[in-house]
């Protein structure tokens, strides 16, 4: 998945202000739009689109508690790719929230 967005669709003039965003979403059950792509999006599209496109594709139910994170940052699904400052190539990685497991209690009470 290492593709290099080359210039937006939306003419590719310098004045041109609308960017093209390439996304992949990696899920347990799969990546959307697949293994070898990634879908161009708008800028100004709002991510819970692509999410629910992945969705259907990849036939999954029960997401409303799931989370997407770009890198290490969680991303807020009813914003678009410019809101949350997502530019380029992008991968959303959406699953269940990871929980904290461990060990029992407050580490302070153990010293």
């Amino acid at each position: 998945m290492d593709q290099v967005l080359e210039k937006p669709l939306h003419g590719g003039e310098e004045h041109d202000c609308q960017r093209d965003v390439a996304v992949a979403v990696l899920t347990p059950s799969g990546i959307y739009p697949d293994e070898d792509d990634f879908r161009r999006v708008a800028e100004d599209e709002v991510i819970k689109t692509i999410l629910d496109a992945a969705a259907e594709k990849l036939r999954l139910t029960n997401t409303a508690d799931w989370v997407a994170r770009a890198g290490e940052r969680e991303l807020d699904n009813k914003r678009t790719f410019r809101e949350e400052c997502l530019s380029g190539v992008v991968e959303i990685h959406w699953h269940k929230r990871e929980g904290g497991g461990g060990a029992r209690g407050s580490c302070a009470a153990e010293f």
